[in-house]
């Protein structure tokens, strides 16, 4: 063994060798040509893949602790240079008194960053900012994406027996739902998947997104994928893979996925799902989310989605939603649209529908409707709803909605009520508009109505229509039909009414 120890240089001269200021002949031969490798910048051919090194490192976290640590470190050009720039500064420490030189260079310090040569550091990163800054920056598919998925199935397609991707979307998905898939994704290759999709966990779900296939591997991993990543791929679906890809989601997963993405991709996904798959989607959302999602839909796309909904699936959709979004939905809707939706809807829905309304907003609907669509909606409902309906209505409301209503419908309307709903809908109206109503009756429909009002309804509408009013009532009906009104609401009429009256009826009326 040789005792040979080479010339020693000092501190100074090594950092001028690393700076590159010193000639190479500043010390040892042998020295300087590491020291000058070591400050040298890194060529083209080192650097090439440098881009493919830092998609590796962004996934590392991500791959089994089983892998060699320094196996990764070599893999690319860029980190080999990495790795022989700090071996030559190891060897240049060893020489010139080892710790004191490392600390001298900066290569030793307590936190922050390591300066190796010239310009090249390396930084220790705080526990999970690592994650947050990639979770940070926007993610987009890039061209490659189906040549690297379709080499990612050709991978495990080499790595387990009876696995055949390619053939057939059920192939492909048999394939990413394999059990080799976590050691084909160990590959160096698989690095730009695993860092487009932010997880090597990720990589089966957004492969399959990638070769449009119908069913996921893992429905809940999905939105552990980059909400941009998402967005792009499902708005590049085809209808009814899309469909199928939504609907097979779980409830709470899909309502998360449609809260999350913007207002944009969830009008462009909704609005192009055929009729059956979009009632699946729709009807699997609880109302709060169901709520939220159709809020924020513009009025156009809203139409289109409600509109294409069978009517089992909009009375479903309508009736789950609570009062607030109900309100929202229906007044963003057009005018047509809504009196679309309400006449379409099964009695039992749309009295639901109805009643769940604020007064205000109900108020603001009916009284937008055209005649017929209104008569339309307020004759499907039973006596009870119709009721609740017209009740709810403030006086300004409840007038439009009745003179608005044709002849027939407003007689319709009136003979369904119960006694009581009756009364409290009569005496809500203002004077004018109660005389404009029984006036303008049928007599058999005025005399229903009369019949059918408890006693101290009709004395309250007795009292309050004008004498004229009176008249042309009293004496437009048959004496079988006066015969049959309360002696108490009879006896409270003017004299001057009271004398048209048979005089067989006000012996009886007045005793």
């Amino acid at each position: 063994m040789s005792t040979r120890h080479p010339r020693k240089i000092s501190r100074g001269a090594a950092r001028q060798m690393l700076d590159g200021s010193a000639a190479p002949d500043s010390g040892s031969d042998q020295l300087a040509r590491v020291l000058a490798a070591a400050a040298a910048p890194g060529r083209d051919s080192e650097l090439a893949g440098e881009d493919a090194a830092m998609a590796a490192f962004h996934a590392h976290h991500l791959v089994p602790e089983t892998t060699s640590r320094r196996g990764q470190m070599i893999k690319s050009p860029l980190a080999k240079l990495l790795t022989v720039k700090v071996a030559a500064l190891s060897v240049a420490a060893c020489a010139t008194g080892g710790v004191a030189l490392a600390a001298s260079t900066g290569a030793l310090h307590g936190s922050g960053s390591a300066h190796l040569g010239t310009g090249i550091s390396v930084t220790k990163t705080p526990p999970g900012a690592q994650a947050r800054a990639s979770a940070s920056v926007s993610v987009s598919v890039p061209a490659s994406a189906a040549g690297q998925c379709r080499s990612l199935i050709a991978r495990v397609e080499s790595l387990a027996h009876g696995v055949t991707g390619g053939a057939t979307p059920a192939g492909d998905e048999h394939a990413l739902s394999s059990p080799a898939m976590p050691q084909a994704l160990m590959s160096e290759e698989a690095a730009p998947l695993q860092a487009t999709a932010h997880g090597a966990s990720n990589v089966p779900d957004y492969c399959a997104l990638v070769l449009r296939l119908p069913a996921l591997p893992d429905p809940g991993q999905l939105l552990q994928l980059p909400a941009g990543v998402i967005s792009q791929l499902l708005a590049q679906l085809p209808a009814g893979t899309l469909g199928q890809v939504l609907a097979a989601l779980p409830s709470a997963e899909l309502g998360q996925l449609l809260t999350s993405l913007p207002a944009a991709t969830v009008t462009q996904l909704l609005t192009a799902l055929p009729s059956g798959a979009l009632s699946a989607v729709l009807t699997t959302l609880p109302g709060s989310v169901l709520g939220q999602v159709l809020a924020a839909l513009p009025a156009g796309a809203l139409s289109s989605v409600l509109t294409t909904l069978p009517s089992g699936a909009l009375a479903e959709v309508l009736t789950a939603l609570p009062a607030g979004g109900l309100s929202t939905v229906l007044t963003t809707l057009p005018t047509a649209t809504v009196g679309q939706l309400l006449t379409a809807l099964p009695t039992g829905a749309l009295s639901s529908v109805l009643t769940t309304l604020p007064s205000g907003t109900l108020a603001q609907i009916l009284t937008a409707l055209p005649a017929g669509t209104l008569s339309q909606v307020l004759t499907s409902l039973p006596a009870g709803a119709l009721g609740s309906v017209l009740t709810a209505l403030p006086a300004g409301g409840l007038s439009t909605v009745l003179t608005t209503l044709p002849s027939a419908g407003l007689s319709q309307v009136l003979t369904t009520l119960h006694a009581h709903a009756l009364a409290r809908v009569l005496t809500s109206l203002p004077a004018s508009v109660l005389t404009q109503l029984l006036t303008g009756l049928p007599t058999k429909v005025l005399s229903q109505v009369l019949t059918t009002l408890p006693s101290a309804g009709l004395s309250q509408v007795f009292s309050m229509l004008p004498t004229s009013a009176l008249t042309q009532i009293l004496t437009s009906l048959p004496t079988s039909v006066l015969s049959q009104l309360p002696a108490s609401a009879l006896s409270g009429l003017p004299s001057s009414v009271l004398s048209l009256l048979p005089r067989s009826l006000l012996s009886a009326v007045l005793g």
